[in-house]
This record gives C-alpha cells, sequence and structure tokens, in this order.
C-alpha cells in the first residue's frame, strides 16, 4: 500500500461482517476506493451525480452515493463493529463529502448535486408506466375480442389517466439540490 501524505483526506469504514475495512481517498482529482488488496479508482471529471442521504428522522448515519455514468459508489458514515453496534465516523465522512461536492463540482460543472430519498416525480413515472402498459393490452385485447366496444371504452378512460398523470409530473416535488460549494450543516455537520 503507498505512503498517504498530509494532503489526502480521507475516511474509512467496514461496511458488513466479513469484509475487510474499506478506505476512500481523495487524491487530487480521483477519488480512490480501498478495500484489502483491491482498489478503484474514480475521475472526478466523470461524476454525473452526488447524492446524500440521511434518515428522516435525523440521527448521525450518513450515506453518499456518487455516480459515474454506469459505475456507482456508495460511501457510509458509520463502520460496522459487531452486531447492532456501529463506530461513528461522521467527521471523517463529512470532511471527505464536503470535498468531494467541491473538487467534483469543479472538475464535473455538469453533474447533479441533490438528496437522496423517495421521490414522487418517480413513483408517479412507474404508475404511468403501468398503466400505459394496461392501455396497450386492453387495445389488443380489442382487436381480438367479441367485447370491442368495451375494451376501447375502459383503454381510452385510461388513456386520459395516462395523459393527467404525465401533465402532473413537472410540478411534483423533486429532491432537494444541493450547492456542492456550500452543502447545509444539517446534512454534513
Amino acid at each position: 500500500m503507498s505512503d498517504h501524505s498530509s494532503s489526502v483526506l480521507g475516511h474509512s469504514a467496514r461496511l458488513a461482517p466479513f469484509q475487510p475495512e474499506t478506505a476512500w481517498s481523495l487524491e487530487g482529482g480521483t477519488l480512490v476506493e480501498r478495500r484489502g488488496g483491491r482498489e478503484r479508482r474514480f475521475e472526478l471529471e466523470d461524476l454525473t451525480r452526488y447524492r446524500l442521504a440521511m434518515p428522516r428522522g435525523g440521527g448521525r448515519q450518513r450515506a453518499l452515493i456518487l455516480s459515474f455514468g454506469r459505475r456507482k459508489l456508495a460511501i457510509a458514515s458509520q463502520s460496522w463493529r459487531g452486531p447492532g453496534r456501529f463506530d461513528d465516523r461522521l467527521e471523517s465522512f463529512s470532511l471527505l463529502a464536503r470535498a468531494l461536492a467541491a473538487v467534483g463540482a469543479d472538475l464535473a460543472p455538469r453533474a447533479r448535486f441533490e438528496t437522496a430519498g423517495f421521490k414522487l416525480a418517480d413513483a408517479v413515472t412507474l404508475v404511468a408506466g403501468l398503466l400505459a402498459i394496461g392501455t396497450l393490452a386492453l387495445l389488443l385485447l380489442a382487436v381480438s375480442s367479441s367485447m370491442r366496444g368495451m375494451a376501447i371504452d375502459v383503454a381510452a378512460r385510461m388513456a386520459f389517466l395516462l395523459l393527467l398523470l404525465f401533465a402532473a409530473v413537472p410540478w411534483l416535488p423533486r429532491g432537494e439540490t444541493l450547492d456542492p460549494h456550500d452543502l447545509p450543516t444539517r446534512w454534513l455537520p
């Protein structure tokens, strides 16, 4: 393993019982993940999404999900110590997360920085997709069925609902957008 200089910013956590501790470090414009003898490198200029998550009730648990195109990386703020026991490492996690946001924003200006969580727009899009499949299935049934009139009538009503759902999507709330150079202290103390 290489010798780290004092300018390298890092965080480590044990993610699961039978895994060695995972260490993440920011080395220039590269995020390096080391677990056991394995090393993965992620260039921050390829960053596409930065998502920060925390539990609804507060607490000191945090997770950072980074997307580099199709490659994803998750970083946890707590380290597994034993059954039901975790080490709180929020301080080093916060320093690394803030540095990744700042450097990532400079190197990848098109990256999206946001909070993670349930997004109503995603759920509505899923329901609309299922409704569209049902509408198509009814139209196909109408072609091969003796009850064409009823199948077409129900499919027309479902298509109307589908149009209403798609019309509402732009006004649905989205995840909170984050300023990568000024992350809120309630998320990263």
